[in-house]
């Protein structure tokens, strides 16, 4: 615990400043009203818009927009890994170069199904709970983050990339007394209270919606 205190005033200010910029609303640039045969192919209804509108808290125009830009620089309707890595710093404060690291992860959560893709709905979703959403929710997608084999439980092996990753979002560096691998050690004793070596969901958001010490380093969606 001691490590953790000391961690925590290195990293304050930097996670005060993060906090401070972290996914907000972005508003996507305007485009031509130009409606070509591909705009036409993934044009929505209005069911789809009512069903996002239930979804994700925004209301039709938003989605309109935002359905547009996705479009517009994606006209195959979906992003794979690489095509993430570019456009979701479109979404958050931070530079390209702190997002670079953690982006392989946050695309696991976007990525529901589990495809290898991000289509227009999971991304909407992805982007409405981890601006809008509440607390729960938010650490419910930050657990897909760390669950790189998506078994639905975490071991230390999984949590130790992403907490590195985490570093380098937070603007991290030269950490000698409380490096990546000894905060995930810690972070598994705290978060494993069966003691079997693995984290289940439900232990994950439990530790992390009472410790806000942890959760400032842990949850890329603050």
């Amino acid at each position: 615990m001691g490590n953790m205190k000391s961690m925590s005033s290195k990293i304050q200010s930097t996670t005060d400043n993060q906090k401070q910029s972290q996914p907000h609303i972005v508003e996507p640039v305007k485009l031509p009203e130009v409606v070509n045969e591909q705009e036409k192919q993934w044009k929505m209804s209005e069911r789809d818009i009512a069903f996002l509108c239930s979804q994700t808290g925004f209301n039709s125009d938003e989605i309109t927009r935002w359905h547009k830009k996705f479009f517009h620089d994606n006209p195959h309707g979906r992003l794979d890994r690489n095509e993430f890595r570019k456009f979701y710093p479109l979404l958050r404060n931070e530079t390209p170069e702190r997002l670079s690291d953690i982006c392989d992860h946050i695309f696991r959560a976007f990525d529901v199904d589990g495809n290898g893709y991000v289509e227009f709905g999971e991304f909407l979703l992805g982007f409405a709970i981890s601006s809008r959403g509440d607390l729960r929710s938010r650490l419910n997608y930050a657990f897909e983050c760390y669950d790189i084999d998506s078994n639905g439980y975490l071991t230390e092996d999984e949590i130790e990339p992403v907490i590195r990753a985490m570093y380098t979002l937070l603007g991290i560096k030269h950490v000698e007394d409380y490096p990546p691998e000894k905060f995930a050690k810690d972070l598994m004793q705290k978060l494993d209270v069966s003691h079997n070596g693995r984290v289940t969901k439900d232990e994950f958001i439990h530790f992390l919606m009472k410790d806000g010490l942890y959760r400032n380093t842990v949850n890329p969606f603050q």
